[in-house]
């Protein structure tokens, strides 16, 4: 039977909260699952209520048996930069007093952001705040010419900085003719420390023209990510530092733990503005919204945890959505799936199982005998 407490989870003390307390973001991206309502809205939690949910959370941990508390801040958004740095500290600063290392807590920060549009004074705060890391949207060409160019010089003058960059890309049709070696050629010139590659989901908002003109099949997906990691493979070898592949390290971490929720959100939340503690979900098939359990702000965190909402959702986590092709795939708790959703008739699905078969066959992974040090 699942017990939370024995797997990787909230409830055994690791906690991923993705803090969205601002949803402002002068960008208008096709993959972006913000309305333009949301992206213009200039509101932020106040630094009050960011205290208040760090004490729901310490209310909550002393209500059990856990000693030991990880809590991984994700600072996201929207542009989380455009809140400031002034709030930005003050933030963390609060949140580092109260989940502090005198009550069993270790707290990590680390920062999403478009770089294009901030100051160089950012880098002495993530290298103060952040140890010396953080992490940008690479995207190919799909938001324009001058976009990249600006990018590309942010992330130059962050490693003269002597910060570590790693890059979150949503694998769009921009990406796909530039192609998946040039790709990781590229972003190994710029000295990026890890990469990861999500694939393009249908929202709301990119219905239509967007969604048909950037997003590619699964199938297109997962080969991109073949050659992508065989290139990068026969970089390494030649001598060549190249980006930790997210995908590829997550498949050798994962497949020898005997966890069954390694890939079921078991570990995170989202904070929105208001208070909702809330993950992203599927309807229509593989539309994707944001689901809401609970208000931390007017609740116990412990209410959220175990309210009906996340219940439900965790159960159509762990059952797989109940996609018989799922149940029956031996990669379903170490594929790339995120958030079970339906997937698309003649496609790959959205575990990437082309791409997790490949990485079965052909599984000399240039991280080093991960298996034998997650084993032993």
């Amino acid at each position: 039977m699942f017990s939370p407490e024995s797997q990787v989870s909230i409830e055994s003390g690791y906690l991923i909260l993705t803090m969205m307390p601002s949803l402002f973001c002068a960008e208008k991206c096709p993959h972006c699952y913000l309305s333009k309502e949301q992206r213009n809205d200039k509101t932020v939690m106040s630094l009050v209520n960011i205290e208040l949910v760090c004490n729901k959370i310490i209310d909550y941990y002393n209500s059990t048996n856990v000693k030991d508390k990880h809590i991984v801040l994700y600072w996201y958004g929207g542009e989380p930069t455009s809140m400031g740095i002034q709030y930005f500290t003050s933030a963390i600063n609060i949140i580092n007093r109260t989940l502090s290392p005198f009550k069993g807590y270790t707290v990590k920060h680390v920062v999403l952001t478009s770089l294009v549009n901030i100051d160089t004074e950012w880098f002495s705060f993530f290298d103060k705040y952040c140890d010396g890391y953080f992490q940008t949207s690479y995207d190919g060409r799909m938001r324009g010419k001058k976009y990249l160019e600006q990018w590309e010089l942010r992330v130059k003058e962050a490693k003269e900085y002597g910060l570590n960059v790693g890059t979150i890309s949503v694998v769009n049709e921009e990406m796909l003719k530039i192609g998946a070696r040039q790709t990781i050629e590229y972003l190994t010139e710029l000295k990026v420390s890890e990469a990861g590659f999500l694939p393009f989901m249908l929202n709301e908002q990119n219905k239509g023209k967007k969604f048909d003109r950037f997003a590619p099949t699964m199938s297109n997906w997962s080969e991109f990510m073949i050659e992508l990691t065989k290139r990068s493979r026969e970089m390494a070898k030649d001598g060549h530092i190249v980006p930790t592949i997210g995908q590829e390290l997550f498949y050798f971490t994962q497949k020898f733990r005997d966890s069954a929720i390694s890939n079921c959100a078991a570990q995170t939340l989202f904070l929105m503005p208001n208070g909702d503690l809330t993950l992203p979900d599927y309807k229509n098939g593989h539309e994707e919204y944001m689901r809401p359990f609970g208000n931390i702000l007017n609740q116990s965190f412990k209410e959220v945890l175990f309210g009906s909402e996340r219940i439900t959702y965790l159960t159509k986590q762990l059952t797989r959505n109940y996609n018989q092709e799922c149940l029956e795939c031996p990669h379903s708790n170490y594929c790339v799936m995120e958030f079970w959703k339906e997937n698309r008739a003649g496609d790959d699905c959205f575990g990437g199982n082309n791409y997790m078969n490949w990485l079965n066959n052909n599984n000399e992974s240039r991280y080093g005998d991960v298996s034998r040090s997650i084993i032993n």
